[in-house]
């Protein structure tokens, strides 16, 4: 009886199917087997009834990848549970367009239409079903049944009965069938059409050969028919069925006296009553004995070539009657007797060969005709008739084989029929050995398979694309898409667009294997040819971008990038690339980092966009700060932290704060910085000078000691200032200078101001009077100008009036290079000495370098000069005033922050200056300075 499935039995039957089958399908596109956890995890809150959290997974899947094949189908599941079934359709559909292998999303399909009555949709998806699968039962019936709900009974037939040969022993189909053939023996009989009739009837028997009523309704209608051979012949049958049921023992005995074939009835009658007949039959053997006797007159002939026969076996007018006369009364196993015992007496023969296979066709002995078919077609293989029943019967065998795993004598039995076969038979038999040659993976087999059925179909696509299929199997890849490519040459606009994406599937494993064993240029030139077929294919564009990346053509990728952009103008994913190609050209960072800054404002949770927009701002803002464009860098820092929280944009954004002397907020921003164990002190050392920088109190006592070469006297100077720091940066400091010498003792104050007026400018100016030792009198003012991204000028103007009744004008030009953790400054400072009314032009040229180890409170510095006249801080201190002879000095020190609060350098020179105006007379003399300093900042 044929049942009528729900959409709940359905979807669990495919469920099952899905479990227990193993299609080979191709790899899916859009999708990897990475999203598997993904899918199942969604797929256990469903089996769960949590439809509506695994829907919010699934959406957030899809808003990172809106192109998973997996993810579109567990949202179309979604809908189909929610029997929204439109938008089930959608999301399965856009499903199949990324990965048109997905097995589950064709299943659900059908389900789908089935329950919106598109049953010509939903035929057509289980025939997809079933060119990867094609011996799938579960989608046989239901494709009966939709034939069936259509009214195409004729169809739903046929493929019931197509099935059933499949599954022969399959009772719930056999059921099916069964009933089916009930149904139309009924209505046949019921017409009054006899020939229908017994064909109903034929198969009734053949599929239910253990019920009574089946034999009883073909016996009587051969009977009606006038056609007795027929009705023993299914009589006998039924008591082959059921030995001995009084019933079919009545029939035959009825059909035999219709037949007045007496002996047998006697014989029959004989065999029952010898194995436990019932006693009425004794009472019919005498009848029919007498009746027999009777007869027995009218059938001389017979009985005279009988008795001929037995005593002349190889009497061949008698043979012949005998065995003619049995072959006419259907009595087959006496022909057989017959002819066995007339070779035995004769010898064998090709004749008798052939009468003794046509008496076991006749009998339906199909293992005794199989047996002799294939002995006599050895014995005569010129024979056309055995040729063709043995061509045959190797097909179906081949068959059988084949779907029982025998693929070994499968092979065989079609090898045999490509041999001995027609025109018909070879392509039959080649397209199975071709199939089983896929099956066992012997590929290059099935390769010279396909180049035989080419020589008489050249140029076939399907054959060419399947010899293509298995190159690519082989991992010949070369010979797998040159047959490929021919195939596109000779296709029209449409096919070729079709065919394009069993080009990728080719290429894709094949690049993938390439960048696995890290040949990059194979892959690339790979990816060329691809891209030399499909010129916009969005992998190919995307490999190509990426093994450009690997292989530094920043030209190439770039390139590539635009020309994908512009294709797949939506894609983020090029949108990224393209940024990415621009970050390596440096005149195009800033626009790469405006192109992902577009495009992060428009898709604010695209992680992998975030990601490398965050990316790109590190090396954009690095670059910044390397060009001292500081208030720049910390606007796109910012803008990239907005989007996503970043330790290294924070530690880059105090780095931005320090260039701009905002010291308290570059020591809160750097200490994100995580430093290694090798970093770890430098860092600390560091982050201990932004913390002195951003008190905004230091005081600072220092120490000056000096002393002549030729004289051992110590002349010393001790300092207390104390600096201010206020808003925007300014500075106010006092200063107390102190010197005690022989002759006395002298202090100097001064004060001094420093102010940045922009991030490039900034000016200095102090002012200082003494009593005794030092210039009477000191005015300085400079101002010191900052291009990018690592010069700095300065320009200053002086005025000092000693106690020597001398004043002394000065004008200072100095340049300073930054180089990484270097410092170079070089000064020329110009003097206009007036003394007792005369004047003169001094100079002094010094040079300092200094190292610095992590922070400028961290150095080492070396430094020189010379000149006509001391340099200016010496003159400051007035430890000798030598005027218009040689000067000269060298000098090193160092300097370290010992906490967040202290700090201490130590500077040594030594002065070398001539006491005599002229040259040949002169003498000179040394003098040797010890500088130290502490800074204690709060």
């Amino acid at each position: 009886m044929f049942k009528k499935f729900t959409y709940a039995s359905l979807f669990i039957g495919i469920s099952g199917a899905l479990l227990l089958a193993n299609p080979s399908y191709a790899q899916r596109a859009g999708t990897t087997i990475e999203r598997n956890k993904d899918a199942n995890e969604i797929n256990e809150l469903y089996s769960q009834g949590k439809w509506e959290e695994g829907k919010k997974k699934v959406d957030e899947f899809l808003q990172k990848n809106p192109k998973d094949s997996d993810m579109r189908m567990l949202l179309g599941k979604y809908y189909l549970h929610r029997q929204q079934y439109d938008k089930a359709r959608y999301e399965l559909v856009k499903s199949l367009e990324y990965a048109p292998a997905n097995v589950e999303s064709k299943h659900m399909l059908v389900a789908v239409e089935t329950e919106t009555q598109r049953y010509s949709s939903a035929i057509c998806y289980i025939n997809e079903l079933l060119e990867v699968n094609p011996y799938w039962k579960g989608l046989w019936r239901k494709k009966i049944e939709l034939y069936r709900t259509m009214g195409n009974q004729v169809e739903a037939d046929r493929l019931l009965k197509r099935i059933a040969q499949i599954y022969p022993e399959d009772t719930e189909l056999k059921s099916d069938q069964n009933y089916l053939l009930e149904k139309r023996s009924a209505e046949i009989k019921k017409s009054g059409k006899l020939d229908q009739s017994i064909e109903m009837g034929k198969k009734l028997v053949e599929d239910q050969p253990r019920k009574q009523d089946s034999y009883f309704s073909i016996i009587d209608n051969y009977i009606k028919a006038g056609d007795f051979n027929n009705a023993l012949v299914y009589t006998e049958r039924a008591l082959n069925q059921f030995p001995r049921d009084a019933a079919f023992v009545q029939k035959k005995i009825a059909i035999l006296e219709h037949q007045q074939r007496y002996p047998e009835i006697l014989a029959f009658l004989d065999d029952q009553l010898k194995h436990g007949g019932s006693g009425s039959l004794r009472s019919q053997y005498n009848y029919f004995l007498l009746e027999a006797a009777r007869n027995a007159k009218n059938n001389d002939p017979a009985s005279l070539y009988g008795k001929i026969f037995d005593g002349a076996p190889g009497n061949k007018e008698a043979f012949d009657y005998v065995y003619n006369d049995l072959i006419a009364k259907e009595q087959y196993e006496g022909a057989i007797v017959a002819l066995t015992k007339h070779r035995r007496s004769v010898g064998g023969s090709k004749e008798l060969d052939m009468r003794e296979l046509m008496v076991y066709k006749r009998m339906g002995n199909q293992a005794k005709v199989s047996t002799l078919t294939k002995t006599y077609f050895a014995k005569y293989p010129r024979d056309t008739d055995l040729r063709e029943s043995y061509v045959t019967l190797t097909l179906q065998q081949a068959k059988t084989s084949f779907q029982d795993g025998k693929i070994g004598v499968a092979i065989s039995d079609w090898k045999d029929v490509i041999r001995y076969g027609d025109d018909a038979s070879i392509a039959i038999a080649q397209q199975g050995l071709y199939n089983a040659y896929v099956t066992e993976g012997r590929y290059q087999e099935a390769i010279v398979v396909l180049d035989d059925i080419l020589l008489d179909e050249p140029g076939d696509a399907t054959l060419l694309l399947k010899k293509s299929d298995l190159y690519n199997k082989q991992g010949r890849y070369d010979q797998a898409l040159l047959i490929y490519e021919q195939v596109l040459g000779r296709a029209n606009e449409e096919e070729r667009q079709r065919l394009l994406s069993g080009y990728s599937d080719i290429m894709i494993p094949r690049v993938k294997n390439l960048l696995e064993a890290y040949k990059l240029t194979e892959a690339q030139q790979s990816v060329d040819r691809w891209l030399t077929v499909d010129q916009y294919n969005q992998d190919a564009l995307l490999y190509m971008i990426n093994i450009c990346y690997q292989l530094k053509d920043n030209d190439a990728m770039l390139r590539y990038a635009q020309i994908a952009e512009g294709q797949y103008a939506d894609d983020v994913a090029f949108k990224i690339k393209l940024a990415e190609a621009m970050t390596h050209k440096v005149e195009k960072l800033a626009d790469s980092w405006a192109l992902l800054h577009s495009q992060v404002k428009l898709n604010p949770f695209h992680i992998p966009l975030v990601n490398t927009f965050t990316n790109t701002t590190e090396e954009y803002a690095g670059r910044l700060l390397k060009g001292k464009e500081h208030e720049m860098a910390l606007t796109v820092i910012d803008t990239a932290l907005h989007y996503k929280d970043n330790k290294v944009l924070k530690y880059m954004k105090g780095l931005a704060y320090e260039g701009l002397r905002n010291y308290d907020s570059a020591y809160y921003y750097q200490k994100f910085y995580e430093p290694s164990l090798l970093e770890l002190d430098d860092f600390k050392s560091h982050l201990n000078y932004l913390g002195q920088k951003s008190f905004h109190n230091t005081v600072s006592v220092s120490h000056l000691r000096a002393r002549f070469g030729d004289d051992y006297a110590i002349s010393t100077i001790s300092t207390v200032d104390y600096t201010r720091l206020n808003a925007y940066g300014s500075t106010y400091t006092g200063r107390v200078n102190y010197a005690g010498r022989a002759e006395g003792k002298g202090v100097q104050g001064q004060f001094e101001w420093a102010r940045p007026w922009t991030a490039d400018l900034s000016s200095r100016l102090d002012v200082a009077w003494a009593n005794k030792y030092f210039a009477k009198i000191a005015l300085n003012a400079a101002a010191i100008y900052t291009w990018k991204p690592s010069w700095e000028a300065e320009a200053g103007l002086g005025f000092r009036s000693f106690y020597t009744k001398q004043n002394l004008f000065n004008l200072n030009l100095g340049i300073s290079k930054e180089i990484e953790d270097f410092r170079l400054n070089a000064k020329l400072s110009n003097f206009y000495l007036n003394s007792a009314g005369q004047g003169r032009y001094l100079y002094s040229l010094m040079g300092k370098a200094q190292y610095f180890m992590n922070s400028p409170k961290n150095y080492v510095l070396a430094m020189g000069s010379i000149g006509n006249s001391p340099d200016i801080d010496l003159l400051d201190n007035q430890f000798y005033n030598s005027f218009n002879v040689f000067n000269a000095m060298v000098g090193a020190g160092l300097g370290r922050s010992i906490s967040r609060n202290i700090g201490v350098s130590a500077i040594g020179t030594w002065y070398n200056f001539q006491t005599g105006k002229e040259l040949d007379n002169s003498t000179y003399r040394n003098l040797y300075n010890l500088y130290l300093q502490l800074n204690v900042s709060f």
